[in-house]
């Protein structure tokens, strides 16, 4: 039996793997710009913005939409499909657990570092955020990009919605605290990605084809 041979103009360099950086920040941060040639260097001598650190699986973007149906009584199919809410997170798995992972898996709270007003010299505490002040964030996540480029994904408004989960076990297991990271529409206080139709930009994804400069991000 003859074999048929299939053709595609798919390109090698546009499979991307590794895990990327991602950098907190608080909201408001100020992003690279576009004509910035060392994003990677840039935010990790910045010292409005931080670097995660491990994580267990990388990080993920993720998009669910909520479609409802017009119809009417003379069709039994529907004759729209109307989109009425969305919600775009971006989740992974701090594989670190000191006390800034943790006060970002968390949401909140406070890091007390030498906290001599209740203990002697030596000890840093953590304490939780109370019931409504979780901190609203700014997230910049450095990737592998197509055709050798950088990727960045910048996001100005984000709060961690996720629960909070720090299990210390047998080894090999590790101590993991997940992030769910929602995006937020960006307000007066967050730094702008643009807009589309008069409506401001919850992300932004820029590639960075001067990537030589960057180093690397896996």
């Amino acid at each position: 039996m003859a074999t048929t041979s299939y053709n595609t103009s798919g390109a090698i360099s546009d499979v991307l793997i590794g895990t990327g950086v991602l950098y907190v920040g608080a909201k408001g941060s100020t992003f690279p710009t576009e004509d910035s040639t060392t994003a990677t260097a840039w935010a990790d001598n910045d010292s409005a913005w931080t670097d995660v650190g491990y994580s267990e699986d990388g990080w993920s973007l993720e998009y669910d939409k909520t479609f409802e149906d017009i119809m009417v009584a003379e069709e039994i199919d529907p004759i729209k499909s109307v989109k009425t809410a969305q919600e775009i997170r971006l989740t992974g798995t701090l594989a670190q657990a000191s006390m800034a992972a943790i006060k970002e898996a968390f949401g909140g709270g406070t890091i007390t570092e030498d906290d001599t007003t209740n203990f002697a010299s030596g000890f840093d505490t953590y304490t939780p955020p109370s019931t409504d002040d979780f901190t609203e964030k700014s997230l910049m996540l450095v990737t592998e990009g197509p055709g050798g480029a950088i990727r960045h994904f910048h996001i100005p408004r984000a709060v961690n919605v996720g629960a909070f989960t720090m299990a210390h076990q047998k080894a090999p297991q590790k101590v993991l605290l997940a992030v769910e990271f929602k995006i937020l529409v960006p307000d007066s206080a967050s730094t702008s990605v643009g807009t589309t139709n008069g409506k401001q930009n919850l992300f932004k994804i820029i590639d960075n084809t001067n990537a030589s400069t960057e180093g690397s991000v896996n």
